[in-house]
């Protein structure tokens, strides 16, 4: 038997490796997937490799993502979230320090990290409030850049 010379979909080139958007999704789905375990907290592997597969098919499932969709997405999220995070930081910043007030104040998009790296040690888990919120807005931030990446990447490569 002969193979059909000319197939409906040509083979995949094995030197062509994975794109940045190939990795980004990879790397977002094993993540949900360890979240989705850390969460859950299932008893026995079974149950645990059940949450993770699930987790990960499910968010591997983004990869007809439209990314100016999820730029203006998390862009709206930014200029929601931004000014009410930024209040609620200066209300709870001075109960902690004043180095986190001042940063807080003055530096209010590098103020999460800060809060991050200082309440995630002093709590013991990053279950604080103060410390999601900042961890949820610095998810978005990277979301929105990761976007405009793409989508300036894409536009890069159409010829004018």
């Amino acid at each position: 038997m002969t193979e059909n010379a000319t197939p409906a979909k040509p083979s995949a080139d094995p030197a062509r490796g994975y794109s940045l958007r190939e990795w980004l999704i990879d790397a977002l789905a094993l993540g949900m997937g360890g979240l989705a375990i850390y969460h859950y907290k299932p008893e026995g592997l079974l149950a645990g490799l059940i949450i993770f597969t699930g987790a990960y098919t499910l968010t591997h499932s983004l990869q007809g993502l439209n990314w100016q969709s999820l730029r203006a997405i998390s862009e709206f999220l930014l200029i929601l979230l931004t000014p009410t995070i930024h209040l609620g930081m200066l209300v709870m910043a001075p109960a902690a320090s004043v180095p986190g007030m001042v940063a807080t104040f003055l530096l209010p998009g590098i103020a999460q990290a800060y809060w991050l790296w200082a309440l995630w040690p002093a709590t013991g888990a990053p279950s604080h409030p103060l410390a999601m919120i900042c961890a949820a807005w610095l998810a978005v931030l990277g979301i929105w850049i990761a976007a405009k990446t793409m989508l300036a990447g894409g536009r890069a490569l159409q010829p004018n």
